[in-house]
């Protein structure tokens, strides 16, 4: 073969082509298992193969959305204060609905997962993402004390934002207290804003809590701490505990009788089966609706509202049910209850607390509204003000005289300063007792014969006199627990009401911001100012359903306004509108 293969390289030699090259020997590779100990090739060893690639893709897609259902289902509790013991009975309702689904099937959703999650993923990405908002934009603190079940002291600290025109309060925490004193919570609440890196003193705006002394004490509490700290700081006691004192003083120049009838019927009934299956009876009988007796909250006398109202409506019931009661049970505390239903005078103040306790009700639904009316408080509180003067003051003292008016500068302001400084408990400036104006129902039962036969006169000016005593004792209240002040913060604010400058109502100039609020209008005051009477001579149009515009929505609309180069018309009107918006308190 060698001589054969000679001849042939000498022939291609003389025909000038390449000689061939010899073949190289085949031999077959095998894999060895030895290789994937080697440190060199472990890590090629877990690596995927292009055909597994995409059925691992899929498996953490699958996986994922199993996550996701989990995490849903443990916020959905928490948002609705659901227990976490029923989160094993909710994953089986779902996988009872949705039987088909394979995510459903592959969920494992208990009370300890579930907890988890709210505690250690949502609530931890929540606080975390608040604290970043706390350390770059301006905030209000709202604090308040409560005591659980173990008897642990506990400060809670709730944190209102306004980002993009949302206004949202957000729970911050809750820190173990063993001292409740001002400077142990001032320490607490500066501890844990120097822990999380949250620059307080510039950011934080305003401060809310309810009126202990610990929290407004007008010499040393967390309020004063606070304030010397942070000059500026907006303050306010919560305006909801505030009109629910009013009313509690209020109510206190009333006789017990009263409150004791609402107590006493709700006790005698509503707590025994066969005494309730009785007085539905009665109902049914007098065509009556069904409805429940309510009883009155120890501490909310504004809780007295609802409760008055029920037993006006459940009235002729109850004087026939009390009156098959004291022939029958033959209690004591049937006939008691009995003796004031069929009391004219008890009719009377009912009437009376239905006309009355409405006014606190109303503004107390205001201070709870989720849309931000801090424009509106001042406002709103003077009218409730003066409408109860306006039942027992007389007319002329609550306008201005023809004198008054030619000599006055601005007619509204001296007219508020004039019902703010009348002196309404000296008797010379009522009414006469006989034209007191107790509510549309008190009028019309006086004027029934059938009625004024079942009550005496002396019975009608004693309580003619209690419901004076009731109006003189709201109006000090108001006036102790909110600030009519010319200088009052809240008053400078009127202008801001969205409809004012749509209307184009609105005041000429804002410089006085600057001296109200210098720690929100660090802008130049002359650019704001000037922007301020370009703003209010714009035409704005919205649609019919959208005539009267939210705040949020009527500023939100105002930031979006573009000059020519598209940069914003009002960028520090925008700015200043989200800041105050979240010191409504």
């Amino acid at each position: 073969m060698d001589s054969d293969s000679n001849e042939s390289d000498a022939q291609s030699s003389r025909l000038g082509t390449p000689p061939r090259k010899a073949r190289k020997r085949h031999y077959d590779q095998k894999y060895s298992k030895l290789w994937e100990k080697d440190k060199e090739f472990a890590g090629i060893a877990s690596q995927l193969s292009i055909t597994q690639f995409g059925k691992t893709q899929s498996k953490k897609s699958f996986e994922d959305k199993i996550k996701f259902g989990e995490i849903r289902m443990a916020c959905f509790l928490a948002k609705n204060n659901l227990p976490f013991n029923i989160a094993g009975d909710l994953k089986k309702l779902i996988q009872n609905v949705c039987s088909d689904s394979e995510i459903a099937k592959e969920i494992t959703f208990e009370k300890t997962k579930a907890q988890a999650i709210v505690t250690n993923v949502t609530g931890k990405l929540s606080h975390s993402e608040l604290v970043k908002t706390l350390q770059t934009e301006k905030f209000s603190l709202i604090v308040d004390e409560s005591t659980d079940k173990s008897t642990t002291k506990h400060l809670a600290l709730i944190a209102r934002t306004a980002v993009d025109f949302n206004v949202e309060d957000s729970f911050l925490c809750l820190i173990p207290i063993v001292e409740g004193t001002a400077s142990a919570l001032h320490n607490i609440c500066k501890e844990y804003f120097d822990n999380e890196n949250i620059p307080y003193k510039e950011n934080m705006i305003g401060f809310a809590a309810d009126g202990a002394n610990t929290m407004f004490g007008s010499h040393h509490s967390l309020s004063t701490l606070f304030a010397n700290e942070i000059p500026h700081l907006f303050m306010m006691k919560c305006i909801c505990h505030s009109f629910h004192l009013c009313a509690s003083y209020a109510c206190k120049t009333l006789p017990r009788g009263v409150e004791d009838f609402a107590r006493d019927v709700y006790n005698y009934i509503q707590n025994s089966p066969k005494r309730l299956g009785d007085y539905k009876e009665f109902q049914s009988f007098l065509d009556i609706k069904p409805h429940k007796l309510l009883h009155p909250a120890q501490t909310r006398w504004l809780s007295l509202l609802p409760v008055v109202k029920r037993l006006l409506e459940q009235l002729p019931a109850l004087k026939l049910y009390f009156q098959n009661a004291v022939l029958n049970d033959r209690l004591l505390a049937a006939q008691s209850i009995h003796v004031k239903s069929m009391d004219p005078s008890t009719e009377l103040y009912l009437n009376f607390l239905d006309y009355v306790l409405l006014y606190f009700h109303d503004i107390n639904k205001e201070m709870q509204s989720e849309s931000p009316k801090l424009y509106l408080l001042y406002e709103r509180i003077f009218t409730t003000y003066k409408t109860i003067l306006e039942c027992f003051i007389k007319p002329e003292l609550l306008q201005l005289t023809e004198g008054e008016k030619n000599s006055s500068k601005d007619l509204n302001l001296d007219l508020e300063n004039k019902i703010l400084n009348l002196e309404y408990e000296n008797k010379q400036n009522h009414v006469p007792i006989e034209e007191i104006y107790l509510g549309g129902n008190v009028i019309s039962l006086l004027l029934k014969q059938d009625f004024l036969a079942r009550i005496n006169e002396m019975e009608i000016v004693q309580f003619k006199e209690k419901c004076i005593l009731f109006y003189m004792e709201s109006v000090k209240q108001i006036k102790q627990r909110f600030c009519f002040d010319e200088k009052q913060r809240l008053k400078c604010l009127k202008f801001m009401n969205p409809k004012h400058i749509i209307e184009k109502h609105a005041v000429a100039t804002i410089a006085h911001l600057g001296v109200q609020f210098p720690g929100l209008c660090a802008e130049n005051m002359t650019e704001l100012d000037r922007e301020w009477r370009l703003l209010r001579n714009m035409t704005f149009h919205f649609t019919e359903k959208n005539v009267d515009p939210t705040p949020e929505e009527f500023w939100k609309h105002v930031s979006s306004i573009k000059k020519g180069d598209r940069s914003p018309m009002f960028p520090p009107a925008m700015r200043i509108r989200e800041k105050i918006t979240h010191t409504s308190t």
